[in-house]
């Protein structure tokens, strides 16, 4: 499951930035997001799972995980080169995510993580 779950975080990643900030199609379409967030929280537990076995553990792994990618977000829209950047390649004027954005985040990556351990804890 290590390299399953990699190679899955590796493909995410290259779908959020490819296809969901440089063709834009994130923006046009608001589930995109929501569901790599929930996608990344299912294949980060799924990592996790080749090193712990206690689902509370998991849980700790992918919050961390979760915490530093929102961390993450707010610090790159608060470096101006990179947030000029941003801007630019994604086409929006605001790249702070609001409140609300990161509870949602927050919560589907945790849904994720509780499906993965549902299904395979």
């Amino acid at each position: 499951m290590l390299i399953t779950s990699l190679v899955a975080l590796l493909a995410i990643f290259i779908l959020n930035v490819v296809f969901g900030m440089y063709y834009k199609f994130g923006y046009k379409h608001y589930w995109f997001f929501e569901t790599l967030h929930f996608l990344g929280g299912f294949f980060v537990a799924m990592f996790f799972s080749n090193f712990f076995q206690s689902p509370v553990m998991i849980l700790a792994g992918v919050g961390s995980v979760i915490f530093l990618w929102e961390a993450a977000e707010r610090l790159v829209a608060k470096i101006p080169r990179l947030a000029k950047y941003i801007k630019k390649v994604s086409g929006q004027k605001n790249i702070m995510p609001g409140r609300g954005d990161t509870v949602l985040d927050v919560f589907l990556g945790l849904a994720g993580a509780l499906v993965f351990i549902y299904l395979f804890i």
